[in-house]
């Protein structure tokens, strides 16, 4: 926890099983937007993962948007035949053998910078509540691949992800700025969403 904002995108932090392994999907061929390690992202009726925003881009919004779970890299063979692994989807990549990597398991906790919308007092009373995620461009680093998505401020009805507690680094303050919560994806397309607390 922070008074600096430093969006680092959703990363994994804790499951029941002590497993955290992503599944293979896929993307679009020249699909028209970076996906980076740490971004959201949905399941099209193609079968196909874009961001989870309303229109795949990061012009898109995320309120009502299903989620599929966090991006955590991709593989695929280039124009040229050459293999490729990155950390993100590159923009309008012509490819085969696209394989995207998703942390999908709807029991996966994250953590993420959240924004204290009153620097100064306690954000304990979050817990519980719910927030979608912002998809301002460019979204993250070409150069690492790395998302730097955080939470938006908490939903009056239900939310792409419920906060579920906050890092518990010993030199930090719930009172802070900005705060690292961990939290859950809450509407997720393997599971049902729950009310907010």
């Amino acid at each position: 926890m922070s008074s600096t904002s430093a969006p680092f995108g959703f990363l994994a932090s804790y499951h029941n099983s002590g497993q955290m392994r992503p599944k293979a999907y896929t993307v679009a061929s020249t699909y028209a937007a970076n996906i980076f390690s740490g971004d959201p992202v949905k399941l099209t009726d193609a079968g196909v993962v874009q961001l989870g925003s309303s229109d795949g881009t990061r012009a898109g919004t995320t309120d009502g948007i299903t989620l599929l779970g966090i991006f955590a890299g991709c593989q695929y063979t280039d124009v040229l035949g050459k293999p490729t692994v990155s950390p993100f989807w590159p923009s309008g990549t012509t490819a085969t053998d696209i394989i995207a990597w998703v942390l999908d398991d709807p029991e996966t906790l994250f953590e993420v910078q959240y924004n204290n919308p009153s620097a100064g007092t306690t954000v304990q009373t979050a817990v519980g509540e719910e927030c979608d995620w912002t998809v301002a461009s460019p979204g993250g680093s070409t150069r690492t691949g790395l998302s730097n998505t955080n939470l938006t401020a908490i939903q009056a009805t239900s939310g792409q992800f419920q906060i579920t507690g906050f890092s518990g680094n010993i030199n930090d303050s719930l009172t802070d700025a900005y705060v690292v919560a961990t939290v859950r994806i809450n509407e997720h397309a393997y599971k049902a969403a729950v009310n907010s607390i």
